[in-house]
């Protein structure tokens, strides 16, 4: 009986030891599979090829790959394949350099003795400030090797590229000889122009991008976003274009969008012509602001000298411009409940109206509180109110709209507490800068002037005040309509006590 049962164990033993056998196995097909992807992740560690140094997305259309660095815009494929599902798809037909050069119009930029390369003479191109896809040179095509390792010798993320043979640039070296780029290994040879079998990179640039203007600081409620006003991308040189990238950073989430339309970004491929809208976010502490830098590259090249004197030695210089971006957070509206009256405990509206003045501080406070007796006849029902403006123009004037909760009655008048230009003294006074319609109160304040309590002229306004019934003989008197309800209920307690009167006189 000892013995089935060992059989059985063997069996489930060789059983699981199998099993583990195969796991591993699977394992290390697994880890054979994916080592590539990670040789492609880690394919350029350091330097100025790393995936952060690319702006991925299109120009015209083709799957593109801005290059931060330099400034310059390249082509994720080579010459004649396609971008689909970050692999590189298609053929590439082998052309010669002169039927690049000049059949194609991939030659950077035209030359005297060009013809001692096999281009016409009255062939006539400047692709450097025109911005048209062309050949890159030589040390362009260097220059996205750098701290990459072979097979191919590319940030392979960025330039999925399968091949290992050579690509053509558009510098040259003696008579009828290109320079052309090994990928596999970035060993620059040289190559008879006429040779057919090699393939091209093609890349962008133009002209630099003309400067950036910072512009005004924009207001914003404490933690809102704020959208700046759109504005273009120019060219240097108006016969041309420019061709580069943009990046946005700083503090409050800035974006950018391109043409009005899309997703708002962080970077993005550009050229000249677009128009750019940034957006941040204001902090939530009223005072305090949020900047943002709006940064634009481009590159600007040097072309193949006269007699092709520089071949090999055309180079590339980026060039940048930026600009400040700043969203201050600022209070223009509040609502406070009105400290005393029949709508005591309800909200009482204000807003600074189209001025660059900002709502510092607000408090709403009964009339007994500013510490002065009003007037006789004068009464505050809805109390008074004390406002700060601030960061306006000095010596400007500002808007302040109030808004009760009903209509204020006919023939209320604003009353302030301060000083006047005619009495420094602290003391109330009819304030003839205010129009009074239905339930809105609008008043005009001038820094330093009439309404500004501290009567100077300091980018400051200080306004204590409220609406005021005025009952004191001499003065006009504002009688408080009554609503319908109570008008019928007088006029029934007036008929029942004429009624009264009647029935008195019959019984006598």
């Amino acid at each position: 009986m000892p013995a089935p049962e060992y059989r059985t164990l063997t069996t489930q033993s060789r059983l699981f030891s199998h099993k583990a056998l195969s796991l591993a196995r699977w394992l290390t097909l697994l880890g054979t599979c994916t080592a590539p992807l990670l040789a492609q992740a880690q394919n350029c560690p350091t330097g100025v090829n790393t995936d952060d140094q690319y702006i991925l997305g299109d120009a015209d259309g083709v799957a593109s790959a801005m290059h931060w660095p330099t400034g310059l815009v390249w082509k994720r494929c080579l010459e004649g394949q396609t971008f689909e599902s970050g692999q590189c798809t298609g053929s590439r037909p082998a052309k010669t350099w002169n039927t690049l050069a000049e059949t194609d119009r991939r030659l950077p930029k035209s030359f005297t003795n060009q013809t001692s390369w096999g281009i016409g003479a009255g062939f006539s191109q400047n692709l450097l400030e025109s911005g048209g896809w062309r050949m890159a040179y030589k040390n362009e095509l260097v220059k996205i090797t750098e701290g990459c390792g072979n097979n191919p010798k590319v940030n392979r993320t960025v330039f999925p590229i399968t091949s290992f043979a050579y690509v053509w640039s558009g510098s040259v070296a003696g008579s009828y000889n290109a320079l052309n780029l090994r990928i596999s290994d970035g060993t620059v040879v040289t190559i008879t122009s006429s040779s057919v079998g090699t393939d091209v990179h093609l890349v962008r640039g133009g002209q630099p991008f003309d400067s950036l203007t910072a512009p005004a600081a924009q207001d914003a409620a404490p933690g809102n976003t704020t959208t700046f006003p759109t504005f273009p991308l120019s060219a240097s040189l108006p016969s041309g274009q420019a061709w580069g990238g943009a990046r946005i950073s700083g503090d409050g989430n800035p974006e950018f969008q391109l043409n009005g339309t899309g997703d708002w970004v962080q970077e993005a491929i550009v050229k000249s012509g677009d128009q750019i809208t940034v957006r941040l976010t204001a902090p939530v502490t009223v005072g305090d602001s949020h900047t943002a830098t709006f940064t634009l590259r481009s590159g600007q090249t040097t072309g193949t000298n006269d007699n092709a004197s520089n071949g090999g030695n055309e180079a590339t210089t980026m060039q940048e411009t930026s600009a400040s971006f700043t969203a201050l957070a600022r209070r223009t509206d509040l609502s406070l409940q009105l400290p005393a009256g029949p709508h005591s405990g309800e909200a009482l509206d204000l807003a600074v109206a189209g001025s660059e003045w900002h709502l510092d501080s607000a408090q709403s406070l009964t009339a007994a509180s500013l510490g002065a007796a009003l007037p006789a006849g004068v009464t505050l029902p809805h109390g008074a109110l004390s406002l700060r403006l601030t960061d306006g123009t000095p010596g400007s004037n500002a808007t302040v709209v109030l808004t009760y909760p009903e209509n204020l009655p006919a023939g209320t008048r604003y009353y302030k507490y301060g000083p006047t230009a005619d009495n420094p003294t602290d003391h109330w006074y009819a304030y003839p800068g205010a129009v009074i319609s239905g339930n809105t109160i609008t008043l005009t304040l001038t820094d330093g002037g009439a309404g500004d309590s501290d009567l100077s002229v300091n980018g400051i306004i200080d306004d204590p005040g409220g609406p005021a019934w005025i009952s004191a003989p001499g003065n006009v008197t504002a009688i408080p309509t009554l609503p319908q309800w109570a008008m019928l209920l007088l006029a029934g307690i007036m008929g029942m006590l004429a009624l009264s009167k009647v029935q008195r006189v019959r019984s006598t």
